[in-house]
């Protein structure tokens, strides 16, 4: 499933609501692995147009009720079971299941795997502090991202940053970063397959442009409907085998 979410009027009047400033982060947030209420978080991979970041969420756990104003983020389920909610609705996420959330629009994401959960986060544009919380059960509400004091070295976290072209197994799921010059360079489909473009446009026969980060498709309609690139690259993420979990 790929679900694709828009500010609705009630997001937009509880974030017209909420003080808002921003504060860069002055850390190098490739070294470092997030100490969160509900787990940790570590970024997996970053270029100028997007960042992205493994999230993992404990069990029962939940991120806090929140938006993004000035970024569009794609959630990816890679391993476990997730409760997604967004301001009006909610909905149960299983393993290469995808929202594309709009800037803007509040959710939150709840672990409901005795194992935990496993969510690649992709972010457009890089902006770690562009966050708004509307509730949080961990007395986050009027704070913004976390502290230094809340990071630690992450030296054990698995990186991309350099493994254009190598394809990496995380929890079960393969994961690599190509550069797109041509159809050419479009992976075969193989079991479940989702595309998420990282940098640059994708255009269609007639030059318009169809795709940019962090625009998530099948393999198949980027195949078809593809046709034209400049400067991109994506992340290839495929699934062979569903893992088993205890629920």
């Amino acid at each position: 499933m790929i679900k694709k979410l828009r500010a609705s009027p009630l997001d937009k009047k509880y974030l017209s609501l909420r003080p808002y400033t921003a504060s860069p982060i002055n850390v190098d947030l490739e070294r470092v692995i997030v100490n969160k209420p509900w787990g940790s978080e570590y970024l997996l991979y970053s270029n100028l147009e997007t960042e992205v970041w493994n999230l993992s969420i404990k069990y029962q756990r939940s991120t806090s009720m929140h938006c993004h104003p000035n970024k569009k983020t794609v959630l990816l389920v890679v391993d476990g079971r997730a409760l997604f909610s967004s301001i009006n609705e909610s909905w149960e996420l299983m393993p290469m299941d995808a929202i594309v959330i709009d800037q803007g629009v509040f959710h939150s994401t709840q672990s409901i795997s005795k194992d935990g959960l496993i969510v690649f986060e992709f972010e457009t544009p890089p902006m770690k502090h562009d966050l708004v919380r509307l509730e949080d059960k961990y007395g986050r509400t009027e704070k913004g991202y976390e502290d230094i004091d809340r990071m630690g070295l992450g030296d054990d976290c698995i990186r991309l940053f350099d493994a254009y072209g190598q394809p990496k197994n995380i929890c079960n799921i393969n994961v690599q970063i190509k550069n797109l010059y041509s159809k050419n360079d479009i992976l075969e489909s193989n079991g479940r397959s989702l595309a998420i473009v990282t940098s640059g446009i994708i255009r269609s026969e007639l030059d318009e442009p169809l795709y940019k980060p962090p625009h998530v498709l099948t393999m198949e309609e980027l195949r078809d409907t593809a046709h034209s690139f400049e400067n991109v690259s994506a992340m290839f993420i495929s699934q062979d085998n569903v893992k088993t979990h205890n629920f």
